[in-house]
């Protein structure tokens, strides 16, 4: 009985130590819902509809995100260079 008793433990910890691990993997994944907008950082937009008083909204991929940025017209360039939560924060490209 005790063998018995020693082998449930031991599976059941087994178990949970797999299954906490697939969750920790799941988290630092990149594409994790909550780093979506990491791997944008560094690409440069063309900022549809502008950013006004420092917000504006942009489409990359099928999402749309919210920027936070400069002021710049609509058709702006931007680079992207951080993200807070679902927000892309942008500065804007210099003129050439």
């Amino acid at each position: 009985m005790a063998w018995f008793v020693v082998f449930a433990l031991t599976a059941f910890a087994l178990w949970f130590w797999r299954d906490y691990r697939v969750q920790q993997r799941e988290l630092e994944s990149a594409s994790a819902p909550h780093r979506m907008g990491e791997r944008y950082i560094g690409q440069v937009i063309i900022v549809p509809r502008g950013i006004e008083n420092g917000a504006g909204r942009i489409t990359l991929g099928r999402q749309d995100w919210s920027v936070r940025g400069p002021d710049m017209p609509a058709g702006g360039k931007a680079r992207i260079t951080g993200v807070d939560g679902r927000v892309l924060i942008v500065d804007r490209m210099p003129a050439r």
